[in-house]
């Protein structure tokens, strides 16, 4: 075997992807939070996310080896054949963090069993080292530019009851422009 193709094969091991699991809402849904987004009023300078990018984080796994993903994805696929398909029911927009310089403007909403389980299975099976955060379902529509001191802005939001029945592994590459998100799979919520 030549050097050359040594080298390329090293590398191609030793890449490394940043992958999260998330829900995503049909276009329409994702389109009518955005709307909502649109229409609330005194909001700070903020870069709408795209619609396409619209998702519920459910966990985020960080940097993996690109050897690594096979695995990741049948862990994903076992963790989601558990769970029953998931409805949510987004109730505020609101800023995140709660507390300092807000960052971000995101659809809140209350948890569910289903959510829960579906959060504990997936960090069990694909986080190495857990934070003792509580689980909060949300969906980012907005960051701020810059951050500002704007906490405790919320509003009431009134859209439709979402259903979730499939979670997706995705692949999340950082770029100055903003995330650039590529759908690695999508896994089936089906409980036994």
């Amino acid at each position: 075997m030549k050097r050359r193709t040594v080298d390329r094969e090293h590398r191609q091991r030793s890449r490394r992807v940043r992958l999260f699991c998330a829900l995503h809402p049909d276009r329409m849904s994702a389109g009518e939070l955005l709307e909502a987004l649109g229409a609330a009023e005194e909001l700070p300078p903020h870069r709408r996310m795209p619609e396409h990018q619209i998702h519920m984080t459910m966990v985020f796994i960080g940097d993996v080896d690109l050897a690594d993903v096979g695995e990741i994805q049948e862990s994903v696929e076992r963790a989601a054949a558990a769970v029953e398909p998931i409805c949510w029911s987004p109730d505020r927009i609101g800023t995140l963090p709660d507390r300092g310089q807000v960052r971000t403007l995101a659809a809140k909403g209350p948890t569910s069993n289903a959510l829960e389980e579906l959060h504990r299975r997936l960090t069990q099976r694909l986080v190495r080292h857990q934070k003792c955060r509580p689980f909060l379902p949300h969906m980012t529509l907005a960051r701020l530019t810059p951050p500002c001191d704007i906490a405790g802005w919320d509003r009431p939001l009134k859209v439709s009851k979402f259903t979730f029945d499939t979670v997706q592994l995705v692949q999340s590459r950082l770029l100055p422009t903003g995330a650039d998100h590529q759908q690695l799979m999508s896994a089936s919520l089906r409980s036994r």
